[in-house]
């Protein structure tokens, strides 16, 4: 990270499993043997399973998402984190997107010297931790659309919010193969 006119830059790194793993983990097809499905006309791959989060009335959300591209560098302003629930993140058709992620400290807080961005490839998805601070979806290359899961129970207890000092992503070394 560094800091420009004030502002901390931030380089996406591409999302590999070793480097995720403070937040979460990696979700793609590959990790694991895929099982004949479909009277074999189709092969599931299983990447992973949100386990319930135990609050009564709380129930597995799967949402889709469609996002409107940003021009980069995006400024990240808002982490969220979803304290009782993981959520699955996984980019569908030729979406990409920008994934800024941060531990909590142990005051519950996001902890902004462990803010990374990833760059997520079409077909690439996370699941991250329950209480890992994360920005909303950053699209970017055209409209995009993501697979959400999470469990959730409908209070505000859901999904906490907290603005942040800017901090701008930039864009990914490879972005010229967008």
């Amino acid at each position: 990270m560094s800091v420009t006119a004030g502002i901390a830059e931030l380089r996406p790194l591409a999302l590999a499993p070793e480097l995720f793993r403070p937040f979460g983990h990696v979700v793609a097809t590959g990790a694991g043997e895929p099982v004949a499905a479909n009277a074999g006309t189709a092969w599931r791959h299983d990447v992973a399973s949100l386990a319930s989060d135990g609050r009564p009335g709380s129930r597995l959300v799967v949402s889709l998402f469609d996002t409107v591209p940003q021009p980069l560098p995006a400024l990240v302003r808002l982490l969220e984190r979803h304290p009782h629930s993981p959520q699955l993140i996984v980019a569908l058709g030729a979406s990409h997107a920008l994934l800024a992620v941060c531990a909590s400290r142990e005051d519950g807080r996001p902890d902004l010297a462990t803010l990374r961005a990833f760059h997520c490839r079409p077909g690439e998805g996370v699941i991250y931790a329950r209480g890992s601070w994360h920005a909303p979806l950053i699209g970017m290359g055209g409209p995009g659309r993501f697979l959400v899961q999470s469990w959730q129970d409908g209070t505000a207890a859901d999904c906490e919010e907290m603005a942040i000092p800017p901090h701008a992503v930039s864009e990914p070394p490879e972005r010229a193969a967008l």
